[in-house]
């Protein structure tokens, strides 16, 4: 196979899953209501027109609507869309609890059961 018809290597740790949850973004320097697109064990994408830079630390708080409150994580900047309409950050996760990584993975057999997985492809 030629070289420029290869895919490229696969960057993720772990497959992700398309969702719509709405969110609730906090750092230092922002705080903002939006939607996290896709979820994987080891960070997410949250949708925004409202952007902070790569490398800040942050909390997200999601609305599961299982759960009787929010789900927060702590995570990191590691990469900015600034795409109108598209826009968002990908955060990915620190420190997150064995309960917290449970209930993401009720997220995964959701997306699953529904057909909205996505296979892996590229760094959260």
């Amino acid at each position: 196979m030629l070289p420029y018809l290869k895919k490229p290597r696969e960057l993720r740790r772990s497959a992700r899953m398309k969702v719509e949850i709405a969110a609730k973004y906090v750092s230092d320097s922002l705080v903002v209501e939006g939607v996290v697109t896709d979820v994987s064990a080891d960070g997410l994408f949250f949708c925004s027109d409202y952007l902070d830079g790569t490398g800040e630390t942050v909390r997200v708080w999601l609305d599961i609507p299982w759960r009787s409150r929010p789900l927060e994580l702590r995570g990191e900047v590691r990469w900015v869309n600034d795409m109108p309409n598209i826009g968002g950050m990908g955060i990915r996760f620190i420190d997150v609890s064995l309960e917290d990584r449970m209930v993401l993975s009720s997220l995964g057999l959701s997306a699953l059961a529904s057909g909205e997985y996505s296979s892996p492809g590229g760094e959260a």
